[in-house]
């Protein structure tokens, strides 16, 4: 059931932005092909995320009673949102040029990080909801704080200036 239901949210968010392509086609997605391409894929990225909640929410609550898969996923979960930290903070220093030649590479990376961390927040909420002990509850719904954060941090740096100004 699990399976199937990541095979349905990939065919619905594959005929989704099958659609908008088909939508969307003229001489300016010619033009710029590469950046509907990269449109395309955090459309396809977007929808798969939310429609894959549900079978995520199916696969954690038949996982419910193995304490160890908890453990590793609390882990798991601190480990990645610490990630988005790292990311947000090398986006900050990055236009100050307070960033070494590697680091400022690796900033690079802070838009398509960031970008997950609405979804990743969701997920990490939902595991929380799901999860069997307190303890692992609290890990989870951290990580979805910090997830949170770096959504929020996102949004403004990225998107408010848009509606601002």
């Amino acid at each position: 059931m699990v399976l199937g239901g990541y095979a349905l949210a990939i065919l619905f968010a594959f005929c989704l932005v099958a659609i908008y392509i088909s939508q969307t086609s003229g001489p300016e997605r010619d033009a710029s092909a590469g950046m509907y391409a990269f449109g395309d894929a955090l459309l396809f990225i977007a929808v798969f995320g939310v429609v894959s909640i549900i079978p995520t929410g199916l696969a954690l609550a038949f996982l419910r009673q193995g304490p160890t898969f908890w453990v590793v996923c609390c882990v798991v979960a601190l480990l990645v949102a610490s990630t988005s930290l790292v990311m947000v903070g090398l986006n900050v220093l990055e236009p100050m040029g307070a960033l070494s030649t590697g680091l400022s590479t690796w900033a690079m990376l802070a838009f398509p990080r960031i970008f997950l961390s609405p979804l990743l927040a969701a997920l990490f909420g939902l595991a929380a909801l799901i999860a069997p002990a307190k303890r692992f509850r609290w890990y989870l719904f951290s990580a979805a704080g910090i997830e949170g954060i770096a959504s929020v941090y996102g949004f403004f740096h990225w998107f408010a200036p848009l509606f601002f100004h």
